[in-house]
């Protein structure tokens, strides 16, 4: 066999030699009595020329050069000692000239052979680093696109097994330790072939003694099992459904650090001598690629979580109200983790569940705003709440209790407790639609989720903050109004019937011709204070704006301002209390700053409720230069309108007058409970 085929390679090429020799001199004696007998039967010599020479090719053909030579030689010496005469006598010296023909023609064949064989694996050589090389590029390439290691480590595991001609390959990232009572795990990152169904990318290997994985991580070296070993071992079960017979293993180091292992499978007896080191060689230049998509993941995911932070403290910072803030962490949170859905729920004192907010698939159950109820007793939320850690379902399909969730689509979930000022506030739940979460969904979420109870507990710090100054508000207010309605049924009351008293006593007494100029006099002083009476109990809480509300308050501000207003008031029907009382302050405190402090000639008011919010504008024409932060009134009217949850904004350059915007939204109860 010649150096191009392989099986003969595995025979030492000493053997081979003797061998050579062997068929060499048996060739002679075939021939010579071939060529002895030849002349009895009157044979040409043609014939036996070309039967001799098909012989030798043969030979060639089938065994290779290093025992055509001196089965050739062999040959010739046969055709001229006993076919063409004068023959030759079998002596001495013929047989020593006999054996140095051949031993030439083995050494010459043994020459050709090793320079044969060393060509075929110098090119073998070269063809296997081009063909290294181009798997190299193509996940390089990958890389350089900027692929998720997901598609980076499945590219390796693909090149890995069109490199060896494997049947199977897969790419696991060791874990850390502590994460199975078994002690160390690994996940599956990438894999190719049959083993593809059965070990899916994010799938969790728990490591046990005889394990081959096992011994590779431990020892660093690469390993291969075959036969029976690998039958019988931990993965029995999956090399016989895959008619797999040899397996190696190799370590995956990035860096100094032991960072996987890589496995071939195949379904021939074994893999070929030297894959080994094929397979070490490749993942050892892989490795380069793999740190740098680890790197690119872990920096990816850095910025989108920063990007994610940034955005719900942005929406934090303008002062949204909490429900926008929950259904953007929900909206996150499934943009990040899940497939399905994300819901956040709070857990309330007595016991029970409230759903914030929900982002993804729905149901009939599914109502944000109100209580979370028929939540099975193994479930998430059941399981939360009793333990305060981490829960998951792996298929609702057979969770007693999880029919309404599957008919939702999901498949499995895994929830997370949220803790605010030491206290279980809530979970916030993932759920996919596509089949099991992956096993490290729980590490990935947890430095998330600690940062989003951040963001959850400002949100709440900030609406309770609300709360409690628009109940300030609100009892400012109401001791206001309190003030103003004794005032008027009280005090003002008696002091008007004192005053009537007085007039017509003074009218009785000029009727009788007595002195009264004084008592008139005081009955007018008492009318002038009962007005002023008026005034102040207007200025603490007009009565026409319970009344009436307040179209009709800002209309008689305007016909008591000592200058021109235009009032532009679109609103149908009443507006919530609070929301009447802060504009109607804030028109008056306006038009007061317009008299005293402008010097405006008119003022513009315009009043209008466009989608659930109070946008009111009060614009003069004076003087300008107006800043709530010098601690004017304006500084009042801004806490007053922040408090029912609202916005103050003031325009004011010198000498171009001022304006002030304020957006109030209409439903205050979600604020001020």
């Amino acid at each position: 066999m010649d150096a191009a085929t392989p099986g003969r390679a595995r025979i030492p090429l000493p053997v081979e030699i003797g061998l050579a020799v062997v068929a060499g001199l048996a060739a002679f004696t075939v021939w010579a009595v071939i060529c002895a007998a030849a002349p009895r039967h009157h044979v040409p010599g043609v014939v036996l020329s070309l039967t001799l020479l098909g012989g030798v090719l043969a030979v060639a053909r089938s065994a290779g050069i290093l025992y055509a030579l001196p089965v050739g030689v062999a040959a010739i010496l046969a055709y001229d000692w006993f076919f063409l005469p004068p023959f030759r006598d079998l002596n001495t010296n013929a047989f020593i000239i006999l054996g140095l023909f051949i031993l030439m023609a083995v050494i010459v064949g043994a020459v050709a052979t090793v320079t044969g064989r060393r060509a075929v694996e110098s090119e073998r050589a070269r063809g296997d680093l081009a063909e290294e090389q181009a798997a190299l590029r193509r996940v390089a390439t990958l890389v350089a696109g900027g692929a998720r290691p997901a598609a980076v480590f499945t590219a390796v595991a693909d090149e890995l097994a069109g490199l060896i001609g494997a049947d199977a390959t897969f790419v696991t990232r060791l874990d850390g330790a502590g994460a199975e009572e078994a002690g160390e795990t690994v996940t599956v990152v990438g894999s190719y072939g049959g083993v593809t169904a059965e070990m899916p990318v994010a799938s969790r290997i728990v490591l046990e003694p005889e394990m081959l994985l096992q011994q590779v991580i431990h020892t660093g070296r690469t390993a291969r099992a075959s036969g029976d070993a690998l039958r019988n071992g931990p993965f029995g079960a999956l090399v016989k459904k895959l008619h797999l017979r040899a397996a190696i293993a190799t370590p995956v180091t990035v860096g100094t650090r032991r960072w996987g292992v890589a496995v071939a499978g195949t379904t021939r007896p074994d893999f070929p001598p030297g894959t080994e080191s094929r397979i070490h060689d490749f993942i050892h230049l892989a490795a380069l690629a793999i740190a740098n998509a680890q790197a690119e993941q872990e920096l990816r995911v850095l910025a989108e979580t920063q990007a994610s932070l940034r955005r719900l403290a942005l929406l934090i910072a303008r002062g949204v109200a909490p429900e926008v803030v929950f259904a953007a962490v929900t909206k996150e949170v499934l943009r990040h983790f899940g497939t399905g859905t994300a819901r956040l729920i709070r857990y309330e004192r007595d016991g029970t569940a409230t759903l914030l907010a929900n982002e993804g698939t729905t149901g009939p159950h599914v109502r944000v705003g109100q209580a979370w109820e028929g939540y099975p007793p193994s479930g998430l939320t059941a399981t939360v709440q009793r333990t305060g850690r981490t829960a998951r379902v792996d298929d609702y399909r057979e969770l007693p209790g999880g029919e309404r969730y599957a008919e939702e689509g999901l498949i499995s979930a895994v929830g997370m407790p949220i803790h605010v000022s030491g206290r279980l506030w809530g979970m916030i739940a993932v759920g996919s639609s596509e089949g099991r979460l992956p096993d490290d969904t729980e590490a990935r979420m947890a430095e998330f989720i600690e940062l989003v109870a951040t963001s959850v507990a400002d949100a709440q710090s900030r609406a309770e903050l609300i709360s409690s100054r628009a109940r300030i508000v609100a009892a400012a207010d109401e001791a206001r109004r309190r003030i103003e309605r004794d005032l008027h049924d009280g005090a003002q009351q008696r002091l008007v019937a004192l005053a009537l008293r007085l007039r017509s006593a003074a009218m009785d007494a000029e009727q009788r011709g007595d002195r009264h100029q004084e008592m008139t006099e005081v009955a007018t002083d008492l009318m002038a204070v009962i007005e002023e009476l008026r005034e102040l109990s207007r200025g603490i809480h007009p009565a026409v704006l319970s009344d009436s509300g307040l179209r009709s308050a800002l209309r008689a501000l305007g016909r008591r301002a000592p200058l021109p207003v235009e009032i532009d008031v679109r609103l149908d029907g009443r507006l919530p209390q609070p929301v009447e009382v802060g504009a109607y302050y804030v028109v008056s405190e306006m038009l007061t700053n317009a008299v005293k402090h402008a010097g405006a000639s008119v003022v513009q008011v315009t009043a209008e409720a466009p989608d659930g919010t109070l946008v009111l504008r009060v614009h003069d024409d004076g003087a300008g230069g107006a800043d709530p932060a010098r601690g004017s009134g304006l500084l009042g009217l801004k806490d007053r309108i922040e408090a029912l949850g609202g916005t103050f904004e003031i325009n004011s350059p010198a000498g171009t007058g001022t304006t002030v915007t304020c957006r109030v939204p209409l439903d205050v109860s979600v604020n001020s409970r």
